[in-house]
C-alpha cells in the first residue's frame, strides 16, 4: 500500500521537478544521468505483441455498428481524451503540491522528526520549490498551457480510434433494439449530459478515492488468495527442472 501511495505522489509531483530549475538547495533532488547506448523500443514489435494479446475481433453487424457509432459520439466527443487527462493530471498535481514532509513520511513509513515550533521543517512541496524558484508558479502555468496544447494533439489521434473501438464493442454486446433505446435516451437532455460526462466519472476524485480506500481490505484478502492459488497448483506434479549447460 505504501508503494502505491508513494508512486501516486511521485507521479503527481514529477511535473514540479521538471519545471523547477536546477539548484544547489537541499530541496532539489540530483539530476538523473543521461542514459548511454540505450536502444530505443521497437514500436512495431510492441504492436505485434499487442495484436497477439488483443487479437482483432470479427466485424460486427453493419446495422448495429452504425447504431453504436451514433451512441458513442456523445460519449467520446472530439477533445475528450485531452480534457480528461489535463483535468486529471492538473488536479492531482495541485493536491500533490500541498503535501508536506510529514505527509510524505507517513505515506512511505519514514519516521518523522519532531516538528519545530515554526513548522519550517514541515513545508509543503510547493513552498519548498518556491523557496528555490520564485518563478515556479508562473513557470508551472506556462508549462501547463503547453501540456494542454500538446494533449489536444494527442487527443486528435486517440479520440477517433476510441470511438471506433467503443462502437465495435457496443455493436457486439447490444442488439439493434437496445442500441436504438440507448440513442433515444442520449438524445434527451439528461441522456446527453450523462453521455458527455460518462468517461470523466472514472477519473473523478470521488471515484478514485473510493478505489484507493478499498485497498486495505483487498490486501487482507491477498494471503488467502495466494494460499488457494498455491493449493490449486500443488494438485499437479512440479515441472522438471531444466538442466542448464554452460557454453564454453
Amino acid at each position: 500500500m505504501r508503494v502505491i501511495v508513494l508512486a501516486a505522489i511521485l507521479l503527481a509531483a514529477a511535473p514540479a521537478v521538471a519545471a523547477a530549475p536546477a539548484s544547489h538547495s537541499r530541496h532539489v533532488a540530483p539530476q538523473p544521468q543521461p542514459m548511454v547506448n540505450v536502444t530505443p523500443p521497437s514500436f512495431d514489435a510492441m504492436l505485434s505483441v499487442m495484436d497477439k494479446l488483443f487479437p482483432a475481433q470479427p466485424d460486427p453487424d453493419p446495422a448495429r455498428l452504425a447504431l453504436a457509432r451514433t451512441a458513442v459520439a456523445p460519449m467520446w466527443p472530439d477533445g475528450a481524451y485531452g480534457k480528461m487527462m489535463s483535468s486529471f493530471m492538473g488536479k492531482m498535481f495541485d493536491q500533490a503540491m500541498q503535501l508536506k514532509t510529514s505527509d510524505l513520511n507517513q505515506a512511505t513509513g519514514t519516521p518523522s522528526k519532531p516538528i519545530s515550533a515554526s513548522a519550517s521543517d514541515d513545508m509543503s512541496l510547493h513552498d519548498q520549490i518556491v523557496a528555490d524558484d520564485p518563478y515556479f508558479d508562473r513557470r508551472t502555468a506556462a508549462v501547463r498551457a503547453v501540456v494542454a496544447d500538446e494533449m489536444a494533439k494527442v487527443s486528435a489521434v486517440i479520440d477517433p480510434r476510441m470511438r471506433e473501438g467503443l462502437a465495435r464493442s457496443m455493436a457486439r454486446r447490444f442488439d439493434a433494439q437496445q442500441l436504438t433505446d440507448v440513442n433515444a435516451f442520449f438524445a434527451t437532455p439528461s441522456g446527453h449530459a450523462l453521455a458527455s460526462q460518462y468517461m470523466q466519472l472514472f477519473v473523478d476524485p470521488d471515484t478514485l478515492r473510493s478505489l484507493f480506500q478499498s485497498m486495505p481490505e483487498i490486501m487482507k484478502l491477498m494471503p488467502e488468495m495466494m494460499d488457494r492459488m498455491k493449493a490449486a497448483s500443488d494438485q499437479f506434479p512440479s515441472p522438471p527442472k531444466r538442466q542448464h549447460t554452460t557454453k564454453r
